[in-house]
């Protein structure tokens, strides 16, 4: 019970923002249209489809007290009786149908628009202060965030919906059939044996509620394994796709290692987890399927065989319209205390999407609480130089890295960092840009300063090359013939007039080597015009000689930027005024100190 309620308040905690929600949305349908906080609309399509379950419960009763008149003019062999009970029948069958329908509709409505509200949530908060880098560095259990907003919002949307309602349709009907099954009752006592069942008000319910509970209780100690291994399952395909995904993204480096039979294995063994835990579901859907089966068949002749001795007995009453009125009446109430037992399977998917949801949710939480500590944090200041003097660079654990001793890097000026790999380089990019919260201390900017890090993999985003040489920007902010002169400039003069080509498919880096990537990446930095300019061996995949081009182009487009490098080539010191050497101390980090002028060759 702990653990249902524990489940229930943190579907509560996802559910309840949405329809607290104050911002402006628009309900339109063909030419009706209007502007209300998307609260009321979610609330208003939310108690529609409530009214419309009312008034299912409502023509059910109807539909319920036909049974008894229709199949006793039946029985009675009376002719008006039964065309006249036929047309009652069409117009609650009609009715029936159009709530249906109806509620089919709006429900779909209500679900879109709440998923668009929490995607568009949880993709702000992945997005925000960098959050999905910092989960993929520190929160490793938070895997496959994509699968969680893509897939998982949607199924804990659906299903909660469908949840809700069908408990809220649930109560009703109990409330409706259980007057109906207790008025029967008093109408038609009977005995078995001794036992006298007028003795008990309303026999026929509280037989409904003990046969409900006998079921319930069993579903649940069938069922239970179901909620762990569909958990499992979820995990065990998200897996599986991100290693394909990985082939698809790396697919020349492996080519290159022929690296096949490795990834197969890979694929093997990521497959083979499905495999395996998909046998266990079978098992467990094969019990649980096999006793719902059971449950639901004996279900049906079950108040008959309550009803049977009242039926049969010597000058008996009871007719056959108010047998069938009460087998249908105790289906209704006996099913709808067995909610739990059809629901299992949809509860135990719903309770692992929940984990899921609520899992990635707290990473996120957590990863909000790290980038709102005191690391090492960004600092304006006057001036035209970064300057890093006292702040330490930590790893995610804690323990010191780097720690930056005096370090300036000043506009128009050129700084080589080198060191030894791992000795935290890049880490110190990292804190310069803003991304790194792990350490102490401050890192001072001049004031509205733009700071640009462009990593050893350049990223281009899905889109034409226009796109790719803007980016983060919009494409529109440049001009065009600017664009195509700093794309000769860096040596891709070949693509200048298919900046906007999409003809072979958005994924531009799939098509372009890893060297004409970097040269995107240092031409979007040239767009730019950023105030400082980092790169992370932003050139190794280019031969020295298109290295050495490519830096005097920076030099020269870029006069005012200071422009601070990590490499390993010697060759890069001839191309910089000074280097400054991270030295290892004998006990404790790394230290970054102050640049020494280059000499000239």
């Amino acid at each position: 019970m702990k653990a249902l309620l524990a489940s229930l308040a943190l579907a509560w905690r996802l559910a309840v923002p949405y329809f607290k929600e104050k911002q402006k949305g628009e309900l339109a349908f063909r030419w009706f249209k209007i502007h209300l906080q998307e609260r009321w609309i979610a609330l208003s399509l939310l108690g529609i489809i409530l009214a419309i379950n009312v008034g299912q419960v409502y023509l059910n009763v109807q539909y319920n007290a036909w049974y008894n008149r229709f199949y006793t003019a039946m029985q009675d062999r009376n002719g008006p009786t039964f065309w006249s009970e036929l047309g009652f029948f069409t117009i609650v069958a009609f009715s029936m149908i159009a709530s249906g329908v109806v509620e089919i509709y709006l429900t779909s409505w209500l679900r879109i628009r709440w998923r668009d509200w929490m995607t568009q949530r949880f993709i702000n908060r992945w997005l925000a202060n960098s959050n999905h880098y910092r989960l993929a560095t520190s929160y490793g259990k938070t895997d496959n965030p994509d699968q969680r907003i893509a897939e998982d919002i949607s199924d804990f949307i659906t299903t909660t919906l469908s949840i809700f309602v069908q408990i809220f349709n649930t109560v009703l009907t109990l409330y409706a059939f259980s007057r109906v099954l207790w008025g029967i009752s008093a109408a038609f006592p009977y005995s078995i044996g001794s036992f006298d069942f007028a003795t008990i008000p309303g026999y026929l319910v509280w037989a409904a509620i003990l046969y409900s509970i006998f079921g319930t209780y069993l579903t649940h100690l069938i069922g239970r394994p179901l909620i762990k291994l569909n958990f499992q399952q979820q995990h065990f395909e998200a897996d599986f796709r991100y290693s394909m995904m990985r082939l698809r993204e790396n697919s020349e480096e492996i080519a290159l290692l022929k690296g096949e039979a490795a990834e197969k294995k890979v694929f093997a063994n990521a497959f083979g987890r499905i495999v395996a835990n998909w046998y266990r579901l079978m098992d467990a859907n094969r019990n649980l399927r096999t006793f719902t089966s059971f449950y639901d068949q004996f279900s049906v002749v079950f108040p008959f065989l309550m009803l049977a001795p009242a039926y049969f007995i010597a000058g008996s009453t009871m007719q056959l319209g108010i047998l069938i009125q009460t087998s249908q009446a105790f289906g209704q109430v006996q099913g709808n205390f067995s909610i739990f037992v059809s629901l299992y399977g949809a509860i135990a998917n719903w309770k692992a999407v929940l984990d899921r949801l609520t899992t990635f949710e707290r990473a996120m939480s957590a990863a909000e609480v790290d980038a709102a500590k005191p690391g090492v944090a960004i600092k304006p200041i006057a001036g035209a130089a970064i300057v890093a003097d006292g702040a330490v660079v930590s790893l995610p654990d804690g323990r010191p890295l780097v720690r930056l001793d005096g370090a300036v890097f000043g506009k128009g000026k050129s700084v080589l960092i080198s060191g030894p790999s791992g000795a935290g380089k890049t880490s110190v990019f990292r804190a310069l840009a803003g991304i790194w919260p792990f350490g102490t201390g401050e890192v001072g900017i001049p004031e509205g300063a733009r700071v640009m890090v462009l990593p050893q993999t350049a990223y281009l985003p899905l889109g034409t090359l226009r796109d790719a040489l803007a980016y983060p920007n919009s494409a529109d902010m440049q001009d065009d013939a600017r664009v195509r002169d700093v794309l000769s400039a860096v040596g891709l003069g070949a693509f200048a007039d298919r900046l906007d080509d999409l003809s072979e498919g958005p994924n531009l880096a799939a098509r372009l080597s890893g060297g004409e990537q970097q040269r995107v990446a240092i031409a979007r930095a040239i767009l730019a015009e950023p105030d400082f300019l980092l790169l992370d061996e932003a050139t190794a995949s280019l031969d020295e000689a298109s290295e050495e081009s490519l830096y005097q182009l920076l030099r020269k487009r870029l006069p005012k930027t200071a422009i601070v490098s990590i490499g390993h080539r010697s060759s890069l010191r001839p191309l910089h005024d000074e280097l400054v050497e991270l030295r290892k101390q004998e006990e404790g980090p790394f230290v970054l100190g102050v640049a020494t002028p280059i000499a000239p060759a």
